[in-house]
């Protein structure tokens, strides 16, 4: 057998396993039979393939990214006026409309960079961005609609408000407009060529980036990933994709008008995603295939009454399939088993994480100076001033409403001091974001489990392991997952893990930073006896290379840790000193049975 016929299966499983082995033999067997359609079923096909390039910008954006953007018809709408503009100003001397799709492409992306950034700078809810996409669209149709004069015009392209641009040239490449086969054609291998783009995109290291942000954003930025930024770069990539749709509508059509920013249209932009399912790319064009097709057979039937049956429709859909018709499908195919159920509740006590070229010289101080946080009028911390570092394990500790969750809060990043500093070997960290702390060192594990729940056990040590900043790129997911003790359920859904097993993997996985200081926030809360004396050997192994700040109110779990305490009260530094210290202080005893009591009246 020749090296090129053994490389030939190889190159096919490569290709099946990322799914993209379906849309260049769906384009073939589309192309093939061209030849033998009548005009109007490529008609329809070419305007089906442009919608359906649509959909599959906002299954990107909001089934990958977990951006929902209801107004994705309005890039969709940028792109084809854009296409319409450049093409009858470049088409009479140029005799292509290539140059047009790119126009339409650089301008639609240029308007989603400056809305993007607008509303993931500002830090703009993923509810008030729907609104704001849709507002914006709903704005362009009302701008548009009102271009009817002569003066608005751009170069020889009229923009002809309500009515609309007639006489759009085609597509052409230089040698005349296309044939409605050949615009077909060109219809299947650009909606094929976006489908194999975006699938190779999702299925790599940015997909997996692009999971963790739609799956819990603020671990995300713990990890030191900047999710704006990242955020950004999807919406702009779907928005550019939803051009090139509007483009290849206004040039099958050789029109466009307003209407293509209208409420209906952005519904049905969502209908057609939902109806396919939103997390698997291919739902887009079986989405807009159902959808268009029942909305076809409903005008017959019943005319003027297409939207109450899609209304219908779509309530029957998220009844009967509520994760959309490709995932219920593909849910039906017989699937490899993705990892094992074995446990390991009486496996033996965890290992230290071992972590190539990591030292004790490693390990970070972490310091506060007259620390301030009030929320309105109230006064939650004032003047704390504290030192981490000369030992390798902190405590800190007291009664609820001591303010320590108020000072985790400062020093992860979550909320912003009123007064004071907080510095990090050396340097000022007060005003930096959660992610800029994480890249200069800083590990954090909250006090409620903070994974990926959907992702597997795997992939959630490898989102840690490649965030930015990360000092332990050269380390190895397994190691970690046995410092974890989850070998044998690296592949089963983070979800599925036991509250224990959970907080070890988050552990696991602001290991996998190399964190020079790390903060636990109450480490062993829901575990067992013998899981909290597990998590304190781990926490001790842990302080061997790192300075570990644990945040806990269990005085037995602390007494295990056998280090300097903070105990905290009304907001200030009550006491500090050892544990044996403070627990024959008569103060904190009475500080601690005081709430006790007062908690049973």
């Amino acid at each position: 057998m020749t090296r090129g016929a053994a490389s030939f299966p190889g190159a096919v499983r490569w290709l099946a396993r990322r799914g993209l082995l379906w849309a260049p033999l769906l384009a073939a067997i589309a192309l093939l039979a061209a030849p033998h359609l009548s005009t109007a079923t490529l008609l329809k096909a070419t305007l089906w393939l442009s919608f359906g390039i649509v959909a599959l910008s906002l299954s990107f954006i909001w089934g990958i990214a977990g951006i929902f953007s209801f107004g994705q018809n309005a890039f969709f709408g940028v792109g084809g006026y854009a296409f319409a503009v450049a093409a009858i100003n470049f088409f009479p001397a140029t005799g292509e409309t290539m140059s047009a799709m790119l126009v339409a492409v650089l301008a639609a992306a240029a308007f989603a960079a400056v809305l993007g950034y607008v509303t993931f700078y500002g830090r703009v809810g993923d509810v008030y961005l729907a609104i704001v996409t849709l507002s914006v669209t709903l704005i362009l149709y009302t701008v548009m609609s009102s271009t009817a004069g002569p003066e608005y015009r751009i170069g020889q392209a009229q923009l002809g408000g309500f009515n609309g641009m007639p006489s759009i040239p085609g597509i052409a490449m230089g040698s005349g407009e296309f044939s409605n086969r050949q615009t077909f054609a060109f219809a299947v291998c650009l909606a094929a060529a976006l489908y194999a783009i975006t699938r190779l995109l999702v299925s790599g290291r940015y997909g997996l980036i692009l999971a963790g942000i739609r799956e819990n954003e603020f671990r995300m930025e713990l990890l030191g990933y900047d999710v704006r930024l990242h955020k950004l770069a999807a919406f702009v990539i779907g928005s550019a994709i939803a051009a090139l749709g509007g483009a290849l509508f206004a040039a099958w059509g050789t029109f466009i008008n307003p209407a293509v920013f209208s409420l209906p249209q952005a519904a049905l932009v969502a209908i057609w995603v939902m109806v396919g399912g939103r997390t698997a790319l291919a739902g887009a064009f079986v989405g807009v295939g159902v959808v268009q097709w029942v909305a076809d057979q409903a005008d017959k039937l019943v005319a003027q009454q297409t939207p109450l049956v899609l209304g219908v429709m779509l309530v029957a859909t998220v009844l009967a399939f509520p994760s959309g018709i490709v995932p219920a499908l593909a849910r039906l195919l017989p699937r490899q088993r993705a990892g094992t159920d074995a446990t390991h509740a009486d496996a033996s006590p965890m290992p230290q994480p071992a972590r190539p070229g990591t030292t004790a010289a490693s390990r970070g101080w972490l310091k506060t100076y007259g620390l301030n946080k009030a929320f309105g009028g109230s006064v939650v911390l004032e003047e704390v001033s504290l030192e981490f570092g000369s030992s390798p394990i902190h405590a800190i500790i007291g009664p609820n409403g001591a303010g320590k969750s108020t000072l985790f809060g400062l020093l992860t990043g979550r909320h912003k001091a009123t007064r004071g500093r907080i510095e990090m070997n050396g340097a000022d960290i007060t005003a930096l974001p959660a992610y800029r702390r994480a890249r200069a060192g800083l590990g954090i594990k909250l006090q409620v489990p903070s994974l990926f729940p959907d992702l597997t056990v795997r992939q959630n040590i490898e989102l840690a392991l490649m965030a930015p900043g990360t000092r332990g790129k050269g380390s190895d997911a397994t190691i970690l997952l046995a410092s974890a003790n989850l070998l044998g359920k690296e592949n089963l859904p983070a979800a599925t893990l036991s509250h224990g097993e959970q907080q070890w993997l988050e552990i696991a996985m602001v290991v996998a930073q190399g964190p020079s200081v790390m903060l636990l926030d109450e480490p062993a809360a829901g575990m067992t006896r013998d899981e909290r004396a597990r998590t304190a050997d781990l926490i001790r192994s842990l302080a061997a290379e790192r300075t570990v700040v644990v945040v806990e109110h269990d005085m037995a779990f602390i007494r295990t840790l056998q280090a300097p305490v903070v105990m905290l009260h009304r907001g200030i530094v009550f006491r500090q000193g050892d544990f044996e210290q403070l627990s024959r202080d008569p103060e904190v005893r009475d500080v601690y049975l005081g709430r006790q009591r007062d908690a049973r009246r």
